[in-house]
């Protein structure tokens, strides 16, 4: 006879839950038996496991950036809740707030971190509310509702509703910034930019011109968008992303904590996370969860019901507890649903719904829980990623399919997939299969995904740093990489000092060199459809053609896979790592496999076609890589998500995403099982309306037993194991920041643009020089609007005179012609009035030839001194220091001459810049004058110099890593490690500029060492 799915659950609630064994060989459940699986891994592949949460402390950055984002400390060490998304206004007051608190944080401890619209910030009484916020030790988090472009209006709002508010585009005002601050503290974490990537890409992404712009470009007006909405909301943020942009975010700096609200209409959340994570571990911010009730076709209310609403509608009750409990997992400092808490009716009620506790709903009651289940089991441990998947910086990746738009495969909303793109569906379906079908499917398939290997990967972008790269075994180039000499090494030094790096050769075509001594020795090729192809001993056929390269290897390298004769994967050893080659460009098809008249629309409770498949050997290839990561089995048609505590202790949630019944089992890759302990979760929602999507609400979905999960269901174990090559990551110890380092910035546009467009430019720099004509040339109103961005960055300016002081036609430092001469002064004096508005606190400044007539060299001399008086005591108004450069044939012809006009000048602030390209074709004895410049010496203007054909010294803008004289320069510099150093040499490219800049790095770490 049929059970009912309720009564069965029932029946199961009263069940002893799965208890501690002390290495028996199985667990007892009532009477059925869970079987421990006591196989050893088959392999002896070492597995890293981290045990050491994110501490944005540890970041180098973080001294820099704007915002300090919170840490585990902010949230006493556990994961904290949202809840209440407004509050109650009539007229000009919020009314009700201390009740309404009261109900959520401290009747039904539903949360500490209060989650309002932006409705009442205009209202009276705010330093009241936040007082009171203050009292309590409340968060206040993400105040929602801007949406850009649209108008004002005012609404009531009413706790217990959907809170759904205003949505306009507003300010956050200056005062309430300030008294957010000064009251709150650390319990201030910013304003909402709420699902605007979303937004972006679907409705502003289009009004780019030209729409077919380059990925920087489309990044460049990203970027804009965002910092105006930052702007306006005082730039101190939370970003709820509603795509994949987050990485984008936190690279400003403005951002206090990163999540996505999962379900609704959303993308996939375990993919949404491991960019989420990603992002956060990359840049130092923490990362919190949120799950929707709503989803395409409507929203869930326990309130009322309608078309588009009511208990069964909106997003499961299945779903939404396990995409919280996988956000607790995932390790988010916060928690927690949108909506929906409350009865109405009853909470109205007030004194008999807190006797009985029957006001909350459903959702409220696996809130409530989740709370109670954190408090008694605290940090779950952090969460197992050995995997990272690297895209390009500029990439603008983001799902093939999504709400926001009904084009298809495309980047930054614009651009059509490139074969990098689909790779990384490729690689991302691989983890997490089905991804792209989240919330396309009415049975909610897609929003979490079995996992074959386990919810092992973060995804990456190219300017990651070695260490935090360091912090992943596996390292997979899942995208088409820019290329470049930093890239280069930094893969390079990845593999060396331990990883495993797996690539395409379509990314190793960019390195001339190779990595890890294998390289791409000839043109594309191409292999023809039903080729067949051996892994190992394992036969596979490629139903579709594919481009590939031909490899260049050590004689030891491992061949994985052949055609023929050809190599189409190898690997070798390099360093303490490894590097993995797949020998096709992109792992992809190089053919579109949809026939012409096959539908590519995204259809509901369809699929969406693939046009370019992964090949079938290069699925196996990071099969087996991806497999040997794992460290526990539980069953092929589960989700698993494994937390590492330590001494062999780990946290297994685990997950059945489908509507039916599956076996379990939990078996080990790292060592034999000593004991599981199930950690109970409340079940109490699996009898209420709702549990299961509108549509398969009557679906027998079986029992969750010692061996069987239920359809929908999520269970938690902890389990201990007698390790076996398991290796803990130590924690990281990030380099130290450039100081006083700059570069110098040509015939630019926007300084801003200029370091988007070098994305790892504060690893080597936190300075810049500017050509004076970038002041000269603007207006003041527009530089004030550039400075604000500048300033939140702490960029350092320098601004340099030098290409202006020709004497004729543009300035001259001498009054041998008044007008000539007052003109030039007054655009000096303008610059030096404008570099306040960058807090800019030094100018470069060099003299100029001696007229031919009517004017003696020591008439030159003296007005030269008179100049520099002026100049200087203009500078002192706005606290900035003049440093004489030195030129090749120019006045003053020496070190000499350039020290004893400085002692004539007699200011203060007139300093010595030293450029090391003149000092050695001078051959000025600096360390003999050493003691008598020490004092006045500025900056060091860096580069070298080269010789003519006559053997006469012509350039004096040679960058250093490819001047010959480059180790003198870096002697000469040594003189003085303490002297501000800025790059003076021409580079023709990027790679030119990093050179220098990395030998610089090296210059300076190992002076540290020393």
């Amino acid at each position: 006879m049929a059970i009912n799915r309720r009564t069965a659950i029932k029946n199961l609630l009263i069940l002893a839950p799965i208890g501690y064994v002390n290495k028996l060989p199985n667990i007892t459940v009532g009477d059925k038996l869970l079987t421990i699986n006591k196989q050893e891994s088959a392999n002896s592949t070492k597995h890293y496991i981290n045990i050491h949460l994110l501490n944005p402390r540890e970041y180098p950055d973080d001294k820099r950036r704007f915002v300090k984002p919170p840490d585990w400390n902010t949230f006493s060490n556990e994961t904290n809740f949202m809840t209440l998304r407004s509050f109650q206004i009539e007229g000009n007051k919020i009314v009700n707030y201390s009740k309404d608190l009261d109900i959520y944080t401290k009747v039904f401890h539903l949360g500490n971190v209060i989650w309002p619209n932006h409705g009442f910030l205009s209202a009276d009484n705010v330093p009241a509310l936040i007082d009171e916020f203050q009292r309590r030790g409340l968060f206040l988090f993400d105040i929602w509702g801007y949406v850009p472009g649209s108008g004002l209006t005012k609404l009531k709002y009413i706790p217990g509703t959907s809170g759904l508010g205003s949505w306009e585009q507003f300010k956050l005002s200056p005062k309430l910034s300030e008294l957010f601050s000064s009251k709150l503290g650390d319990h201030w974490l910013g304003m909402d930019n709420g699902e605007q990537d979303g937004r972006y890409i679907g409705g502003y992404a289009i009004e780019m011109y030209p729409r077919s712009a380059n990925r920087v470009h489309q990044y460049f007006n990203f970027q804009q968008h965002f910092e105006q909405l930052t702007d306006d909301l005082r730039n101190k943020i939370t970003t709820l992303v509603s795509l994949n942009f987050g990485h984008y975010f936190l690279k400003e700096g403005v951002y206090n904590l990163i999540g996505a609200e999962t379900g609704e209409a959303l993308p996939n959340g375990q993919v949404y996370y491991s960019f989420i994570r990603g992002a956060g571990k990359q840049y130092g911010v923490p990362w919190f969860g949120n799950s929707s009730g709503w989803n395409r076709w409507g929203y869930k209310s326990y309130n009322s019901s309608g078309e588009d609403h009511g208990p069964g509608k909106g997003t499961s009750l299945s779903l939404m507890k396990r995409l919280m409990y996988s956000h607790i997992l995932y390790n988010s400092m916060m928690v927690g649903f949108d909506q929906g808490w409350f009865y109405e009716k009853k909470i109205k009620d007030f004194s008999r719904a807190k006797a009985n506790n029957d006001a909350l709903t459903p959702i409220g009651h696996i809130q409530q829980n989740a709370v109670k289940w954190v408090k008694k089991n605290g940090q779950p441990g952090v969460m197992y990623t050995p995997v990272a998947l690297m895209l390009d910086f500029f990439a603008g990746w983001t799902f093939p399919r999504h709400l926001y738009s009904s084009d298809v495969y495309r980047v930054w909303g614009n651009l059509p997939y490139d074969p990098g793109d689909y790779l990384t569906d490729a690689v991302l379906n691989m983890i997490y299969p089905g991804y792209q079908n989240s919330s396309y499917y009415h049975d909610e398939s897609g929003f979490i995904c079995r996992t074959p290997y386990g919810d092992i990967a973060d995804c990456v972008l190219s300017d990651a740093e070695d260490w935090i790269l360091a912090q992943y075994p596996i390292l997979v180039i899942a995208g088409e990489l820019s290329g470049g000499k930093e890239i280069y090494n930094k893969l390079q030094n990845y593999i060396k000092n331990g990883g495993h790096l797996i690539i395409t050769s379509g990314n190793l075509s960019k390195f001339p060199e190779g990595l890890g001594n294998i390289k791409t020795n000839s043109a594309n090729k191409n292999i023809k459809t039903d080729h067949p192809v051996f892994v190992g001993n394992k036969k596979f056929t490629e139903k579709v053609s594919f481009n590939y390269y031909s490899l260049s290897f050590p004689e030891n390298a491992d061949i994985l896979a052949t055609t023929g004769n050809t190599p189409l994967a190898v690997r070798t050893g390099y360093g303490n790592g490894r590097v993995t080659v797949l020998a096709s460009a992109f792992g992809i098809s190089n053919m579109n496999i949809i026939t012409s008249g096959q539908n590519m629309k995204s259809e509901i409770d369809n699929p969406l076609p693939n046009p370019f498949p992964i090949l079938n050997h290069v699925h196996a290839i990071l099969d087996e890589e991806f497999s040997n990561q794992k460290l526990f089995d539980v069953g092929d048609s589960l989700s698993l998500i494994t937390c590492c505590k330590g001494d062999g202790k780990y946290l297994l949630g685990i997950a059945n995403n489908s509507w039916n019944e599956y076996p379990f089992n939990i078996s080990s890759h790292c060592g034999e099982i000593g004991s599981i302990k199930e950690v109970t979760l409340d079940q109490s929602e699996k009898t209420a309306i709702g549990y299961l999507p509108e549509g398969i609400d009557k679906k027998e979905i079986g029992i969750s037993g010692p061996n069987t999960m239920a359809g929908g269901d999520i269970r938690i174990f902890e389990v201990y194991v007698q390790e076996q090559n398991i290796v803990q990551i130590g924690s990281a110890i990030p380099p130290q920041r450039p100081r006083d380092r700059y570069l110098p910035l040509r015939s630019i546009r926007m300084v801003k643009n200029e370091i988007l467009r070098r994305p790892t430019f504060f690893e080597h720099f936190d300075g810049v020089v500017l050509d004076w004509k970038y002041l000269a040339q603007k207006e003041e109103s527009v530089l004030k609007q550039e400075s604000g961005w500048i300033k939140r960055q702490k960029l350092k300016i320098i601004v340099d005179l030098t290409s202006g002081v020709d004497f004729f036609p543009k300035l001259r430092l001498i009054n041998n012609l008044h007008d000539a001469y007052a003109n030039s002064m007054a655009k000096i004096e303008d610059v030096l009035s404008k570099m306040s508005l960058f807090q800019a606190k030094e100018i470069i400044l060099p003299l100029h030839r001696f007229p031919e007539n009517n004017f003696t060299q020591e008439q030159t001399w003296n007005s030269f001194k008179e100049t520099f008086i002026s100049l200087c005591k203009i500078s002192e108004k706005y606290d900035i220091h003049l440093n004489l450069r030195v030129r090749f044939g120019i006045p003053p012809y020496n070190l000499a001459d350039a020290m004893e006009f400085i002692r004539n000048v007699g200011a203060s602030n007139l300093k010595l810049a030293l450029n090391t390209s003149v000092l050695l074709t001078e051959g000025s004895d600096l360390k003999s004058q050493w003691n008598q410049i020490k004092d006045k010496i500025g900056l060091w203007l860096i580069s070298g110099s080269e010789k003519d054909i006559d053997g006469k010294y012509w350039n004096f803008s040679v960058p250093v890593s490819s001047s010959k004289e480059r180790e003198k320069v870096l002697e000469l510099i040594a003189t003085d490690t303490e002297v501000p150093v800025a790059l003076d040499a021409i580079y023709d490219t990027l790679d030119d500029e990093y050179l220098d800049a990395d030998a610089l790095d090296h210059f300076f770490k190992n002076n540290i060492l020393k």
